[in-house]
Order: C-alpha cells, then sequence, then structure tokens
C-alpha cells in the first residue's frame, strides 16, 4: 500500500466515484480528478485536482472505486512511500509526487502548485522510505 491514513476524519469515510475504465486500481493508490472521473496522480499533480485516496483494488473493467477524501491541510495525517530515505532535514517541505504511489522526497521545497504534500516526519526508519505528512489542497476554485 502506497498511502495510509494515520490520523483524521475518512478512513471510516469512502464515497463511490467515477473512474477512468480500462486501468487497474490498487488499494491506497492516490487520485486526482480528470473532468468528471478519477484517475491515478502523476507527478504534474496539482493542489487543484489532487482528490483521495483509493479504499479498494478495482480490475481494468471497473468504472466505480470507493475513495476516501482527502481532508486538505493537516485535517487528515497520512503516511506515504518516498523514492528517496527519509532524513530530518525533509521535515515541513513540500513534495510533489513521484506518481500515483510515491512521494518524490528530493530534499527540496516546491513551492508552486505541483508541492501536493507536506511532510512532518518520517515512519520507522530513514531506509524504510516512509514519510508522514499531510496533502496541501485548494478546496474550492472556479477555475
Amino acid at each position: 500500500m502506497s498511502a495510509r491514513l494515520v490520523s483524521g476524519p475518512g478512513d471510516d469515510f469512502q464515497i463511490e466515484a467515477t473512474v477512468t475504465a480500462g486501468t487497474a486500481i490498487q488499494k491506497g493508490e492516490i487520485l486526482e480528478r480528470s473532468g468528471n472521473v478519477l484517475q491515478r496522480a502523476t507527478s504534474s499533480t496539482t493542489i487543484h485536482t489532487i482528490f483521495g485516496v483509493s479504499g479498494e483494488a478495482i480490475t481494468t473493467a471497473a468504472t466505480k472505486i470507493k475513495v476516501i477524501p482527502i481532508i486538505p491541510n493537516a485535517a487528515q495525517i497520512w503516511e506515504l512511500d518516498t523514492t528517496n530515505n527519509e532524513a530530518t532535514t525533509m521535515r515541513y517541505e513540500t513534495n510533489v509526487l513521484t506518481d500515483h504511489n510515491k512521494l518524490d522526497n528530493t530534499n527540496s521545497d516546491v513551492t508552486g502548485p505541483t508541492g501536493v504534500f507536506t511532510q512532518i516526519g518520517f515512519s520507522g526508519a530513514t531506509t524504510d522510505k516512509k514519510a508522514l505528512g499531510f496533502f496541501n489542497k485548494l478546496g474550492v476554485t472556479s477555475t
């Protein structure tokens, strides 16, 4: 599992959402909205498009999925897998996603809209490659 809710509301509240057909999704993958459907997040996912984390696995034939909606800005604390070992110097930095199941923790603060996750610490040993933090999300936008 790539994203796991550690604390805060949501694990017991999942919504059913429409997804892009043709892609298998595993439980714990980060999802973004694209038009009127959800799809796997990418390194281009922004605070405007990030939506939630898959609450179940689905096959390529599925068009619906259970999703834990992301409540932005420290209301929920998440554990995410990372591409690099963790370090205390990465605390309070905002990071871009590598893809739908990893955080790109390159030890540099991303200040633009792709900085969708703020680290507050790490879980386990630094070599476990697991960051603790919260998603940065623009709640509502007209654009």
